[in-house]
């Protein structure tokens, strides 16, 4: 079994590894995202934790080494009394702050095409085994219901939206961009997108990674298939990229805020600051020949950049 097909890869590790899982739900205006993980440093000090954000804040809960639990075999996450899956979670989760309970179910989850070629949506390089950081998207889009009781406020989440995806290795790209929205004017559209700057057999690269799926109908523009990126600009207040591949260009607008502060891994140690903007606002158009296909708007989009990315500067 390759690398990326695993759900799990901290049963092997000792040390200098993290691994983490994000899911995400939105219901009408409202964002709540859920990231279950485990950090261990270079000495062998594990970190367990849940991390939560939402639109207007974002939290930190830790827990005991031996809280984590996990089940292969059902694609299970247990910490403490709460439970992540592919079907859904339960929460469960209490600080001095906040206090979140419920449960939610996933339905008609929506997963990337796949080849010999490309496994995952890292491509050729799902089969190496000394990559710093693996990413994996497990659903572009699915269904969600059930209820939250976030403080003192109950959520219903019937004919909600969800997402998930996951990363594991020693440490985060030191300068990175990912945008991810499944929320556009035009019904069953999704978009995934990641620029970073790859530690390689002692050098780096930029890298590139482009998921739209309208319907059954995927692009995917990537390093392994060609793909570059053109330009990176900031113009009031928004980021714009451009990429191109072969015969397609895209161009991803993202309106930036403040965005919240998430903890990031360093060499398996959860030591890095980052700021993630949970609900804004993009605008994706796609063109091919010169000819455009499409320009949708979309919204409660999730957003990281940290840095600038090799050969960019914005």
């Amino acid at each position: 079994m390759i690398s990326t097909d695993r759900f799990f890869h901290v049963q092997d590790q000792t040390r200098g590894f993290f691994e983490g899982w994000y899911f995400k739900h939105q219901i009408n205006a409202q964002v709540y995202a859920f990231i279950p993980g485990i950090s261990i440093d270079a000495y062998g000090k594990k970190q367990i934790f849940v991390q939560v954000i939402s639109q207007t804040s974002s939290h930190y809960f830790s827990f005991p080494d031996d809280a984590l639990k996990i089940d292969e075999s059902n694609q299970e996450i247990k910490i403490g009394n709460n439970v992540f899956s592919m079907n859904g979670l339960v929460i469960d989760l209490h600080s001095d702050e906040l206090t979140i309970k419920g449960h939610l179910i996933y339905h008609d989850l929506h997963a990337i095409k796949r080849s010999v070629y490309a496994p995952s949506v890292m491509g050729p390089f799902s089969y190496l085994s000394f990559m710093a950081c693996y990413h994996g998207i497990l659903s572009m889009e699915h269904v969600v219901s059930g209820s939250l009781t976030w403080a003192d406020a109950v959520i219903d989440f019937d004919n909600g939206k969800g997402y998930i995806e996951k990363d594991w290795g020693s440490s985060f790209p030191d300068a990175y961009v990912w945008v991810q929205c499944n929320q556009f004017s035009q019904d069953k559209m999704r978009l995934f997108f990641s620029a970073a700057n790859i530690p390689f057999l002692g050098l780096s690269f930029l890298g590139l990674i482009c998921v739209l799926q309208i319907g059954t109908k995927e692009y995917r523009f990537a390093t392994y298939h060609g793909g570059k990126i053109t330009s990176i600009v900031r113009k009031q207040e928004k980021l714009i990229l451009q990429i191109s591949q072969k015969r397609l260009q895209m161009t991803v607008e993202i309106a930036t805020d403040t965005g919240h502060a998430l903890q990031a891994p360093m060499r398996g140690e959860m030591s890095r600051i980052i700021r993630e903007h949970a609900r804004t606002t993009i605008r994706v158009t796609l063109t091919q020949n010169g000819q455009e296909i499409l320009s949708e708007k979309g919204s409660l989009a999730g957003f990281e950049e940290v840095g600038n990315v090799q050969g960019f500067h914005y």
